[in-house]
């Protein structure tokens, strides 16, 4: 296998386990989290980016040992999925709230 087809593989590897986590967590959740936001939909997930991103930034830098209640690929995995849900709103694939 070439390492092009190496990193092809190793990244639809991550991409699935982002979409399997971000498909169970929908069920969960539903559409109405993002389409209910404050300030609209984007600025719902901006504001969940960001506050991945502190939690992100404080596990990196000022955690001694491992985090307690949520790993650093934790954070990261829930970032890539807030950004698949900002390009679905954008495109209008985000599914409307259950009536």
């Amino acid at each position: 296998m070439s390492s092009i087809e190496q990193f092809l593989q190793d990244s639809e590897d991550v991409y699935e386990d982002l979409a399997n986590i971000l498909a169970s967590k929908q069920l969960d959740y539903g559409p109405g989290n993002i389409n209910n936001a404050p300030g609209g939909a984007m600025n719902g997930i901006l504001v969940r980016m960001n506050d991945k991103m502190e939690r992100l930034k404080n596990l990196i830098y000022h955690t001694d040992g491992e985090p307690q209640n949520e790993s650093i690929d934790d954070s990261l995995i829930d970032i890539a999925n807030y950004a698949v849900i900002a390009m679905m709103v954008r495109r209008g694939s985000w599914p409307k709230n259950k009536e």
